[in-house]
């Protein structure tokens, strides 16, 4: 599991259900960005560059909001 993986585990964005199913992060060619389907294949979240340039923000589809922030 890389780094962002576990960050993205610690934050609750990414899960691994016992049942089998779980969230995973795949590339974006349309908004070159990295994006987290959940196990049906939908785009939950997307990561993106922060406004510094430097950091990642995790945005919620559904929302538009900013859920998590991180620190690379």
């Amino acid at each position: 599991m890389g780094r962002l993986e576990e960050m993205l585990v610690r934050n609750g964005v990414i899960y691994h259900a016992p049942d089998g199913s779980c969230s995973y992060i795949e590339g974006s060619l349309v908004s070159n960005s990295l994006v987290v389907r959940n196990s049906s294949g939908w785009v939950t979240h997307r990561i993106e560059r922060a406004s510094n340039g430097v950091d990642l923000v995790v945005r919620n589809v559904t929302t538009g909001l900013v859920e998590t922030r991180l620190i690379i």
